[in-house]
């Protein structure tokens, strides 16, 4: 485990915001950060991956190479408690700081790569803060090293599924994961696409993979709770575990304006949230990703706040499947014993 660290900068110790009030602990205040304290015991980790050359070479808007630091500044000042549900995994966060800046792009996905298959191989659910979409690729090819046929949820407007002739960007990784045969076509849900937002030839590739398309248009017509338990249920069917990504230009650019590719249209803050606190209580679900946040776009933080709470609603729903169990053993014993 060691040698990853060489991978690795030690995040900013000024972002840990601290009230110092017993009645009033932030996420700041019970993440870990220091490596000589790390041990296995940490359930989950936070990496970061402040590249957007990715996005730039997609002919999108640069800034996204700040994501992870205003991700975790909206972060750690949020409390570890969702309404009267507790998240109880808080003091068993580990934030393993940032893929090296200095590192070319292809060499720091190659580290991304080996960083998570290390982390989920010790029994940790990594969070990878970014970043443009192109470390999808890299973070979904640690979790197959890990655990094997995974299935994975794109929550995203765009399909990414361009051409990569040339070289990677942050619309090619899911065309790469199913040319190389890491991602299975069926295993495979793109959720929240966008009408006008992608060419008819990568729709045709998508479908003809056999992968699910779950477009905004069809979330519209029944719920987004029931959209995204379907897309799961199709994602893990097959698989041994899930990984889902969230692409935060998925949401409509009133409630998310700071991303590399806004639109008007799009899924509101409150549906991305819970489709996070769903991933989180979903046992399957190995990790998660949080690509494109543009602070350079962004408007009073809102955006890196969203983010934030993306993530603090997957700790809640982790934490809610331990809860989900307890109360099964109660009404249930016979059925645990």
């Amino acid at each position: 485990m060691e040698r990853f660290w060489n991978f690795l900068e030690q995040v900013d110790g000024s972002l840990f915001y601290k009230r110092f009030e017993k009645d009033d602990v932030r996420f700041g205040e019970v993440v870990e950060a220091q490596r000589e304290r790390f041990s296995d015991e940490f359930k989950f980790v936070i990496i970061g991956f402040p590249f957007d050359e990715g996005a730039v070479r997609n002919r999108g808007r640069a800034g996204a190479s700040s994501g992870p630091t205003e991700i975790r500044r909206a972060f750690y000042k949020l409390t570890p408690t969702k309404t009267f549900s507790v998240c109880d995994a808080e003091t068993l966060i580990f934030d393993a700081g940032d893929i090296k800046s200095s590192l070319g792009l292809e060499e720091a996905l190659h580290a991304l790569e080996d960083t998570v298959d290390s982390f989920l191989s010790s029994k940790m659910v990594p969070i990878v803060l970014g970043g443009s979409n192109d470390m999808s690729y890299a973070d979904f090819k640690g979790c197959t090293r890990a655990f094997g046929r995974c299935g994975a949820i794109n929550i995203d407007s765009h399909l990414d599924v361009r051409d990569y002739s040339k070289r990677i960007n942050s619309g090619t990784p899911y065309r790469m994961l199913l040319d190389d045969g890491a991602l299975h076509g069926e295993d495979f849900v793109e959720y929240a696409i966008q009408e006008f937002s992608n060419a008819r030839d990568h729709l045709s590739f998508v479908t003809e993979m056999g992968s699910h398309i779950f477009s905004l248009s069809d979330i519209r017509l029944q719920s987004n709770s029931k959209a995204f338990r379907d897309a799961y249920h199709r994602a893990m069917a097959s698989a041994t575990k899930v990984y889902v990504s969230f692409d935060i230009d998925s949401v409509r650019s009133s409630d998310a304006p700071g991303v590399s590719a806004p639109t008007p249209t799009g899924l509101s803050a409150e549906e991305i949230l819970e489709c996070a606190f769903a991933a989180g209580s979903e046992p399957k679900t190995a990790m998660i990703d949080i690509c494109e946040m543009n602070p350079r776009f962004d408007i009073d933080g809102h955006t890196a706040k969203l983010a934030a709470m993306i993530a603090a609603n997957f700790l809640a729903g982790v934490s809610n499947r331990k809860q989900k169990r307890r109360v099964d053993a109660k009404r249930s014993p016979h059925l645990h014993s």
